[in-house]
């Protein structure tokens, strides 16, 4: 009675095998940090075929060519990007909606941040989206995750000197979201931003254009204010 089971049984388990086969497939070509699921979400047919999917690319060549900065601020070492400015760093390429995944690391009294669609790269305090990089900061909107002078993150994240982080940031239309090491700390409506120097909950920014008229695309950038800082693993995906 045994016997005619013995097909059944190779047929499952070759079954196992190939479909162990396929997950490790699809995971491979899943774009560094996301999920199947995730990437899923961030656009039309995305996540229904791998072979669809855009590759990342980096945010800045090997020999940095494709960057604008001032000669001799910023570096690559080892696969580090190494910005000892104080200078800020942009693409040339121009983006609209878009995820950027990246690592970065701070020494003590480290200033910095990711630009998002800047206009002018000279001018960029007021044409420019900054997702902040600071610490030992007790003002909400200027901590780390938070959209520079705008939107505070849901909690205040502690920096250590010397701990490598991981910011996955999304622009898509008017949202703007910041993720931590996996936790979303903003969600943010620039569309709320309504008035010049004024946030919606009624405290003052710096900004002489309302965050809903800011340009939806523009140059990226990672800025060097004070300090050390490093990146790596810098890949924009649009969307």
């Amino acid at each position: 009675m045994r016997a005619p089971n013995v097909p059944v049984l190779t047929l499952i388990v070759a079954s196992a095998i190939l479909a162990g086969c396929e997950a490790t497939r699809s995971a491979s070509s899943v774009p560094p940090g996301f999920t199947a699921d995730v990437h899923g979400d961030l656009g039309p047919g995305k996540g229904q075929d791998s072979k669809r999917w855009p590759a990342p690319q980096p945010m800045f060549a090997p020999d940095l060519s494709n960057a604008i900065f001032k000669p001799g601020t910023w570096a690559w070492h080892d696969g580090i990007l190494v910005g000892s400015g104080p200078s800020d760093i942009w693409t040339r390429e121009i983006y609209s909606d878009f995820v950027i995944n990246l690592d970065f690391r701070c020494q003590e009294r480290t200033n910095s941040g990711v630009y998002l669609r800047c206009t002018d790269v000279v001018n960029w305090l007021n044409t420019a989206i900054e997702i902040q990089i600071l610490q030992n900061e007790n003002t909400p909107k200027h901590v780390t995750g938070a959209v520079y002078d705008c939107q505070a993150p849901s909690r205040i994240v502690s920096i250590v000197p010397g701990t490598w982080y991981h910011f996955t940031i999304t622009a898509k239309g008017s949202r703007i979201k910041v993720v931590l090491d996996g936790e979303q700390l903003v969600d943010m409506d620039m569309d709320r931003w309504t008035e010049p120097h004024k946030n919606p909950d009624g405290s003052p920014n710096k900004f002489t254009t309302a965050y809903k008229d800011m340009s939806r695309s523009g140059h990226l950038g990672l800025q060097h204010h004070t300090n050390v800082i490093e990146f790596r693993n810098i890949v924009v995906d649009r969307l």
